[in-house]
């Protein structure tokens, strides 16, 4: 049965058209919802999903029209909708059931320092805004030396450089960092 002759259906007979519907497409749906919640959910959470997608596309068969688009894809978008919205559903209330009490419960360790883990930011801050400082090429051969791990060879190839000069740059800039962090002078 094509689009148009599945609206005349509806116009004629809503009942005949949502039988055939669910004759035609309910396998897509049920297949569509299996494979979005198919794992989180019980076999009641899927069979009500797609009753609930069935009822919703009889409501709303008014609102589809096949010189827009295909019935098919109308259906499958719904069901792909539905099911999203049952999983996060299912998936929430799983979630919400815990218990404080619970042994699974991860606490944080007491000896976490928070001003100590603050000052570690800072201090890599100050240290990412002095490599920036420094100006190409000097801060892509140290982020290419030490965040990337790349050999000195490695970074002449990409920079286009020779590795000798690739070298010299980095010794230069490391000694250039050391007296910005030792002296306390960050760009900011």
């Amino acid at each position: 049965m094509t689009d148009s002759e599945w609206e005349q259906l509806l116009n004629s007979s809503p009942r005949q058209a949502y039988e055939t519907l669910i004759e035609q497409y309910g396998n897509l749906v049920y297949a569509i919802v299996l494979n979005k919640i198919g794992k989180c959910g019980s076999k009641e959470d899927v069979e009500d999903c797609v009753s609930d997608i069935m009822v919703e596309l009889l409501k709303n068969a008014g609102k589809f029209s096949s010189g827009i688009g295909s019935l098919k894809s109308y259906i499958s978008t719904i069901a792909k909708r539905r099911a999203i919205d049952a999983f996060r559903q299912i998936t929430g209330k799983n979630n919400m059931h815990s218990d404080i009490d619970d042994e699974n419960i991860i606490i944080p360790p007491a000896s976490y320092d928070i001003e100590e883990e603050t000052e570690k930011r800072i201090l890599n801050s100050n240290l990412w805004n002095t490599v920036k400082s420094l100006g190409e090429p000097d801060s892509s051969i140290i982020v290419y030396q030490y965040f990337y791990n790349y050999k000195v060879n490695e970074i002449a190839k990409i920079l286009k450089m020779t590795s000798n000069a690739v070298q010299k740059r980095s010794i230069r800039a490391r000694k250039k960092i050391g007296t910005i962090l030792k002296d306390g002078d960050y760009y900011e």
